[in-house]
């Protein structure tokens, strides 16, 4: 019998990492998270929100954007329990938690970006919560049929207009630095995030237009939201190769790779859905000096103005909310950075513009699959790709 103990116990090893690693890695189960199949009453006298992120936050863009306009909110209503979740990046926890969150005593529940579409429409498909709300936001909870989620807010961004005034800063920047080209780097190939490529695109040829210039532009995409080495990589290609000096990176956390190229390579670059020139500028001035502007898309705001109205029974549900420059969710930073960097006369010409998309004589087409053909998205995507001229 001895002989066979170190097998035996070699055995009982194996077989409790793997019940181990199947309990934390890819193929978690609501069981692993033990999720209770009781749904509590709200009937207790205090209000619960929580916003559950299909990520993590440190992104300095998107998440944290989100994650800020719920501190905010917690900060101005103590009365509120607001909770932050950060289910992390394997996408198998994010519908059991979400199931979860809705199981315990949450009055109203925020998710997050298209990968939450369905998850969330399977929950109010069981018809078990008749009394919680849900906001998710970047996204309508399904195309053109938010009238059929009568507990959920929607709330979208144009971010083809933030993405069209990051095209026309890029190059503006190309023109005064001689350089003949720039860049749109994206975190994945999905409806968002190609609508700010499409209005960046926009934003080129307007300037090609007006100034009689020939400024062409990359096009390139991670493939996630996460890879930062790959965001770096990428990003180190298009200023040394492409001879690009600045680009505009809209990929939350995989984005942070394209400014440690901006500022390892003495590049510019634009950041993405917060100041993130002022997230640097104590921590990481080189850093910070090399972010000529930030497209601004305020989930901070979006989110603590849904929350609030929540909580005057003023917010509306089964509809969507699309929000942008005139309503003050979307924009660039016009910081001291921006001002020592840009020239006057180009700061004077994007307000121009500025002035004209908030007064509605200048509209930018979407790149949203619903207004536009995927065919003629990539036709001018190629159009200036100096790949394929």
């Amino acid at each position: 019998m001895m002989k066979n103990k170190p097998v035996y116990l070699l055995v009982i090893l194996v077989m409790l990492a793997a019940s181990i690693l199947t309990a934390c890695g890819g193929n978690a189960t609501p069981e692993s998270l033990n999720i209770s199949s009781e749904i509590a009453n709200l009937d207790d006298g205090v209000t619960r929100i929580v916003l559950l992120i299909n990520g993590n936050l440190g992104d300095m863009s998107f998440f944290d954007s989100a994650n800020a306009g719920m501190q905010k909110f917690q900060t101005d209503h103590p009365e509120v329990e607001v909770k932050v979740v950060e289910m992390g990046v394997d996408t198998s926890v994010w519908e059991p938690t979400l199931r979860q969150t809705a199981n315990e005593a949450n009055d109203l529940i925020i998710v997050g970006t298209t990968d939450m579409r369905e998850p969330l429409q399977r929950l109010i498909r069981t018809g078990k919560y008749p009394d919680r709300k849900f906001i998710i936001f970047d996204t309508e909870i399904e195309d053109n049929a938010a009238a059929n989620y009568p507990q959920v807010h929607s709330i979208m961004f144009k971010q083809n207009e933030g993405g069209y005034l990051a095209g026309v800063v890029a190059a503006l920047m190309s023109i005064e630095t001689g350089a003949q080209k720039t860049g749109f780097i994206g975190g994945m190939r999905i409806d968002v995030i190609n609508d700010f490529g499409y209005g960046f695109m926009q934003g080129v040829e307007k300037v090609n237009a007006d100034y009689s210039s020939q400024i062409l532009a990359y096009n390139s995409y991670i493939g996630d939201f996460f890879n930062s080495p790959k965001g770096k990589s990428l990003a180190d290609t298009m200023y040394t190769e492409g001879q690009v000096s600045i680009l505009f990176a809209a990929a939350s956390q995989a984005g942070l790779g394209s400014l440690d190229s901006a500022k390892n390579l003495d590049k510019y670059i634009i950041g993405v859905d917060t100041d993130q020139y002022d997230y640097f500028k104590s921590t990481d001035p080189d850093k910070a000096s090399h972010i000529v502007t930030s497209v601004l898309k305020r989930v901070d705001l979006a989110l603590y103005e849904a929350c609030d109205a929540f909580l005057k029974n003023t917010l509306t549900y089964g509809d969507l909310a699309v929000m942008g420059l005139k309503d003050g969710k979307v924009g660039i930073v016009d910081n001291d950075n921006y001002k020592t960097i840009v020239p006057e006369a180009d700061r004077t010409y994007v307000q121009g513009l500025i002035d004209q998309i908030i007064s509605g004589d200048l509209e930018i087409k979407s790149g949203l699959k619903r207004f536009t053909p995927v065919a003629d998205l990539n036709a001018l995507f190629d159009k200036l790709d100096p790949t394929k001229q």
